[in-house]
């Protein structure tokens, strides 16, 4: 079947009246998906002609339109198609679609770089205000605001929008923060609002659904470590007045001295600032998407935050600079080379990622099949669900010789002891595991974008692939790997230490006037 022939047959199921709107979802999304698994088959000028072809469709079908962008911006990576999404949803009042679209366009921006631009992050705080305000109309009074003094000094909330196992990492980000709390003699009441779709609310190609662990719906505390922590989980799903209104009266009962909001995005946290003061902690290294009052960075601020701050009329006090922390867990089990066909003399990179499926571009994998051929010592170590493997080092022959896939691996400080460095690949996330990969004295290499860049430090940033294979070469002198290793823990130790950063954190708000 040519691809015009593709085309048609979905003109076919746009126009076939007899169909529910249901079946022509299902059908579209059938013919899609086949479209998108063909994608490296088909040559540009063919891409070209379905691209024109669906254009047309969407001026033909508007009930449509937002549907077939949203597969043209997945077909294509384009920025055009992108405008056209938050074009239609500048425009949407319905604010359960407005929500649900919010949550598919943060997905596409955090796994694609090229359109995570400033540009598209501060239109995606609009739209996030936006969706905001709607609320916070209803309930905005001064009135609300519960004074310092008849605040509980000694209980704090703490609010996630997911929480699944330990083995997520907001998950445990969220329970190690509610730790370091207690440990500051800190009363804690976690809540999960649950805040990220769990359904499809209108035709989108390629939907984004939240997991939702149910079973937390009839329990009142999580274990954490020895820690028991007082928990309660939204069970309707977001929006919902109603839900939103009882955790309001929650918070209206519990007067905490503040609320942490963990990730941001939470519109329930955000409305608790019209009471007591909130903070949101991100889970990336960008200012978080909030209305709270307060912002953690965990980073120096730079000019374009305070532009974008001036954009949004906030001000340059709601923000408190930090650094961002993790949860160290020990190697659990003893891990060995030859279990996976490595020998003691191979210097072992690890490539790790939940995504290594989009994350492992052409631009990435020619320069890292280079860098083995100057190489023959040295082998990649892949970490993760990488389904196309195969596909790969069927590619490039070198990788296919040097290289080894292990999948996905629970005690990843294990896996690190028999690897010598960690590389990254071009991507917006990966923090937890370069931490965890510092902690072990692995040396980080990254370009300087995104959460890696960050956690590892300037240090361990590089302008190409040319920098790895220098200390390649340097690692043949035991004085160099030593001062490398200590390097790693010494930044490691900087970034696991909840309990000092958060100590920190209250005294810098509490000194602040909207604390008040």
């Amino acid at each position: 079947m040519s691809y015009s022939e593709v085309t048609l047959e979905i003109k076919k199921i746009l126009s076939n009246d007899k169909l529910s709107n249901v079946e022509v979802y299902k059908l579209l999304d059938h013919e899609l998906t086949k479209l998108i698994g063909n994608l490296e088959s088909i040559n540009s000028n063919s891409r070209q002609v379905i691209v024109t072809e669906i254009e047309q469709m969407i001026s033909e079908y508007k009930n449509w339109g937002l549907y077939l962008t949203s597969f043209l911006l997945t077909f294509t990576k384009d920025q055009s198609f992108l405008n056209d999404i938050f074009g239609y949803m500048e425009k949407e009042e319905r604010i359960d679609v407005l929500h649900f679209i919010y949550w598919q366009i943060t997905s596409c921006l955090f796994t694609t770089p090229k359109l995570k631009t400033e540009e598209n992050t501060n239109r995606l705080r609009r739209l996030y205000r936006k969706y905001f305000e709607y609320f916070n109309n209803q309930i905005a009074n001064k009135e609300n605001w519960i004074p310092y003094e008849e605040r509980n000094k000694d209980v704090v909330v703490v609010v996630a929008g997911q929480i699944l196992s330990i083995r997520h990492s907001p998950t445990q980000v969220a329970l190690d923060h509610c730790q370091a709390l207690n440990n500051l003699k800190k009363n804690i009441y976690l809540i999960n609002t649950a805040d990220m779709p769990r359904s499809i609310v209108t035709p989108y190609f390629n939907t984004v659904l939240s997991n939702y662990v149910e079973g937390y719906n009839q329990t009142d505390g999580l274990m954490y470590e020895n820690l028991k922590i007082p928990f309660f989980q939204c069970k309707k799903e977001m929006p919902d007045g109603d839900q939103i209104t009882k955790l309001i009266k929650t918070i209206r009962h519990l007067k905490p001295l503040f609320v942490l909001s963990v990730s941001g995005s939470n519109v329930s946290a955000d409305l608790f600032s019209n009471f007591v003061p909130v903070i949101t902690l991100p889970l990336a290294y960008d200012l978080p998407i909030s209305e709270s009052t307060f912002s953690i960075l965990p980073r120096k601020i730079n000019t374009a935050d305070l532009n974008m701050l001036e954009e949004l009329n906030r001000s340059r006090e709601s923000v408190i600079e930090s650094v961002f922390t993790y949860k160290y867990t020990p190697p659990q089990t003893k891990m060995h080379r030859e279990y996976w066909g490595l020998d003691e003399d191979n210097f072992v990179l690890a490539v790790v990622g939940n995504r290594l499926d989009t994350e492992l571009d052409d631009s990435f994998l020619t320069e890292l099949d280079d860098l083995l051929k100057c190489n023959d010592h040295a082998r990649i170590m892949f970490i993760g669900d990488l389904k196309n493997y195969k596909k790969i080092t069927n590619r490039y022959i070198t990788l296919h010789k040097q290289s080894v896939h292990v999948g996905v691996q629970k005690d990843l400080a294990a896996v690190y002891e028999v690897c010598d460095a960690y590389l990254n690949t071009v991507r917006s996330g990966g923090g937890t595991s370069a931490a965890i990969a510092l902690r072990q004295g692995l040396p980080v290499f990254t370009y300087a974008f995104g959460d890696v860049a960050h956690t590892a430090g300037e240090y361990y940033h590089i302008n190409s692939f040319d920098d790895v294979k220098t200390f390649i070469k340097n690692w043949e002198d035991p004085v160099f790997r030593e001062h490398e290793k200590t390097v790693a823990i010494n930044r490691a130790s900087e970034i696991f230490d909840s309990e000092k950063v958060i100590r920190e954190i209250i005294e810098t708000m509490t000194k602040l006037p909207h604390f008040y």
